[in-house]
C-alpha cells in the first residue's frame, strides 16, 4: 500500500509518503517534510505535495491512499487540509482517509498499566482541546483544565500527550494524589504527517468522502450571520 499523508491542523505543516509491501510490517516511510507555515498552508499544499511525490516518482494514480488530519486544530488549516486532499482522492479515484489529531499524537505510545490517556491540543482563546481514552473530544478553559480532566477521569495515574499539556498547571490534580506523566515533545506535540500515514496504513476501511469533514469540536470563530443580524447590516 503507498499512501500520502498530510497534515495541516497546526502551523507545522506536514507531508509524509509511506510504502507498506507486509500488512504485517510497520511500513517505510520514502519521504516527510514539515515546515511552520502560520496560516499560508493554502498557498503551499499542492505545491509540496507535487515535490513529495516527485523526490519518489509516484504519481497521483501510484498512490492507494490519501490520508489527511481532520483535526481539531486550526479551523483554516484543516480546512485547507481536507478540501485539498478530498480533491485529489476523488479526482484520482482512490481512497480517502481522515485521522483525528488526537490519534496523530498518540501514535505510537505505550501507555502504561493503570494509566489513563488524555490528549491535550491548544485551542486557542485560553482554551485546550481534550479527549479522555476514546471519549467525546471536549474544549476547556485552560485555568480549569487540570481540575475537570481529574474530576471526569477518577484516575490515579494520567499520563497526558499533545503540546496542549504543557499549558495546563496540573497542580489540582497532583493535590488531590493525581499523578500526571506529560510527553509533550515531537512526535507527539502536535499531529505530524508521518503519523497519520502510519495510521492510515493499518485502516481496515477508507473513509466516504461524502461524510469526511473537519472537526471542529467548538464552534468556529467566523459563523453565517443570523438573519436577524443580515436585517440589520446596512445595504
Amino acid at each position: 500500500m503507498r499512501v500520502v499523508a498530510v497534515d495541516t491542523s497546526s502551523a507545522l505543516g506536514s507531508i509524509a509518503l509511506l510504502e507498506r509491501d507486509d500488512p504485517n510490517a510497520q511500513g517505510v516511510l520514502l519521504f516527510e517534510s514539515e515546515r511552520r507555515m502560520s496560516n499560508a498552508h493554502g498557498e503551499s499544499l499542492l505545491l509540496g505535495v507535487d515535490e513529495a511525490m516527485a523526490r519518489v516518482g509516484w504519481t497521483p494514480r501510484d498512490v492507494d491512499r490519501w490520508a489527511v488530519g481532520v483535526g481539531p486544530g486550526s479551523f483554516t488549516g484543516t480546512r485547507v487540509g481536507v478540501a485539498t486532499i478530498k480533491g485529489i482522492g476523488l479526482g484520482s479515484g482512490r481512497e480517502i482517509v481522515g485521522v483525528t489529531s488526537f490519534e496523530a499524537v498518540r501514535w505510537g505510545l505505550s501507555l502504561p498499566a493503570g494509566h489513563v490517556l488524555v490528549s491535550v491540543l491548544p485551542a486557542m482563546h485560553g482554551e485546550v482541546f481534550v479527549q479522555i481514552a476514546d471519549a467525546a473530544p471536549l474544549h476547556l478553559p485552560v485555568a480549569t483544565a487540570a481540575a475537570t480532566i481529574g474530576q471526569t477521569t477518577g484516575s490515579a495515574h494520567l499520563m497526558v500527550v499533545g503540546s496542549g499539556g504543557a499549558l495546563v498547571d496540573w497542580a489540582a490534580c497532583e493535590a488531590h494524589g493525581v499523578g500526571v506523566h506529560l510527553v509533550t515533545g515531537p512526535p507527539h506535540d502536535v499531529p505530524h504527517a508521518r503519523s497519520i500515514a502510519h495510521i492510515a496504513s493499518r485502516r481496515e476501511r477508507a473513509d466516504d468522502p461524502a461524510e469526511l469533514e473537519p472537526i471542529y469540536v467548538r464552534s468556529p470563530d467566523i459563523t453565517v450571520p443570523s438573519a436577524a443580524h443580515r436585517s440589520s447590516i446596512p445595504e
